[in-house]
């Protein structure tokens, strides 16, 4: 594809737990930004396709203020199911109060799940769907929590259907920085806290010259040139779930978390890749989450299957996506208010990967699997490209966050969730893997319990 040899750095950031009606079904609403090219909510407090019963009441998507909230919302394989809503080979997003009821015991008028956010609470994720590109068919790859999802993002396979606290297994040669080495592809990621890919027991990497904090990307971005740029660039936020908080808030958008700092987070971001318009110009920045997190969505999944592959650590197969998540592709290639519709999950950025680099989308035999099911590449977002870089820099709103008034999580403690023990566990095994350089490059593990605060320079 001609576009993609414009394209020198592919920059992907994957944030927690959040459906597209919730974050972007404003953009369809009248009374909001009526983007009738959007399948956003239409009517949401009226509309009858939206509603969820429960013993005899109905519930309809609502209105909701950002903030902490009290708790997660259920999201796990089974709590899915009941969101779905299957009947038959159908589904009908009924569940989705169902779900959060059966998690919580708690029969409230407005349920959090099926709250949507306005502009002004998700301002920069809609300063960024207005001025550049929304996937509005992009779904989470599996009905299921986090771990799963992320595991396909990275590999194109799931050896698990769930989140533990255990090391996430891959499958041999598609794990995502395998694959960059193996195409000699320059990468690095830069993480506000302790790294998501600390999970997967990588930590040769995560200690490793390409991990850097994302306090690095701005001298770096200045002082690199153009060539010396790596060729794709993860950028983590700080998690939730992360056992220690030193020097970053939580800004993933994982409940409880408000996602008011995740807000902030983009903007940073975006602020950073495009001040210099050389390297603006050969960039794409694209925006997804990793699963719904429980919340409502009125689009029906995909009804795409999982492979089932060799060494997996479930036996039901996956007969669908999960419901849909805010997917945004950024850059001076694109026009103001693009929308893309085509289907497409987490592979599709695996597929552009492997248009770009080995010039084939079939990064492996899976994502090729899902190719052909139906699932299109983030190079077709780009195939509606400018014929030129636009010369114009949109600048988000001078109060572009308005709904991070209280930026620390309302976080129970009382009981960790396998996510938290997963983030609990993964730290500790990157302390005891190499103590020096782990409290080097991640300061805040002295502050777990039982560290000793033995950092260099301490």
């Amino acid at each position: 594809m001609a576009m993609l040899d414009q394209i020198q750095t592919i920059v992907i950031v994957m944030m927690e737990n959040r459906s597209f009606d919730h974050v972007l079904g404003h953009l369809s609403m009248k009374r909001f930004n009526n983007r009738q090219d959007v399948a956003g909510l239409i009517d949401p407090e009226q509309n009858p396709a939206y509603t969820n019963f429960l013993d005899g009441q109905g519930y309809q998507p609502f209105e909701l203020k950002d903030g902490p909230l009290l708790h997660d919302l259920p999201h796990s394989r089974p709590m899915v199911s009941t969101q779905l809503g299957q009947a038959g080979a159908a589904f009908t997003m009924s569940g989705f109060v169902e779900a959060y009821f059966d998690a919580t015991g708690s029969k409230v008028a407005d349920p959090p799940s099926m709250g949507f956010l306005s502009p002004g609470d998700v301002s920069m994720s809609n300063f960024l769907a207005m001025n550049y590109a929304v996937c509005d068919n992009w779904f989470a790859p599996l009905p299921t929590d986090t771990q799963p999802n992320r595991s396909i993002a990275y590999s194109g396979y799931s050896l698990i259907d769930d989140t533990k606290a255990r090391p996430i297994p891959t499958v041999a040669e598609s794990f995502i920085f395998e694959w960059l080495n193996a195409h000699n592809v320059s990468w690095r990621v830069y993480h506000c806290g302790i790294s998501f890919f600390a999970l997967f027991d990588r930590f040769y990497e995560v200690l490793g010259p390409n991990f850097r904090s994302f306090r690095q990307f701005p001298g770096d971005f200045a002082s690199e040139s153009p060539s010396e740029m790596p060729q794709v660039i993860f950028i983590e936020p700080e998690y939730t779930d992360s056992p220690v908080h030193f020097g970053w808030i939580p800004n993933d958008n994982h409940p409880p978390t408000s996602i008011g700092p995740g807000e902030h987070f983009l903007r940073n971001i975006y602020d950073l890749l495009s001040k210099d318009s050389e390297k603006w110009n050969r960039t794409v920045l694209i925006v997804t989450h990793d699963e719904h997190g429980g919340f409502f969505d009125h689009v029906l999944p995909l009804p795409i299957s999982a492979t089932l592959a060799p060494g997996a650590l479930f036996s039901e197969e996956f007969t669908s996506t999960g419901p849909r998540v805010p997917a945004l592709v950024v850059s001076p290639w694109i026009a103001s208010g693009t929308v893309f519709k085509g289907a497409m999950d987490h592979t599709s950025i695996l597929q552009l990967l492997s248009e770009k680099f080995a010039g084939t989308p079939d990064y492996n035999e899976e994502v090729k699997r899902r190719r052909e099911a139906g699932i299109q590449s983030v190079s077709q977002v780009l195939a509606q490209a400018l014929a030129q870089p636009r010369t114009d820099v949109p600048q988000p709103p001078a109060d572009a966050i308005t709904s991070s008034v209280e930026l620390k999580p309302a976080t129970d403690t009382r009981v960790q969730t396998d996510s938290q023990q997963a983030f609990t566990a993964a730290a500790q095994k990157l302390v005891d893997y190499d103590r020096p350089r782990a409290l080097e490059k991640y300061p805040e593990l002295a502050h777990l319990p039982g560290t000793p605060i033995d950092a260099p320079g301490k």
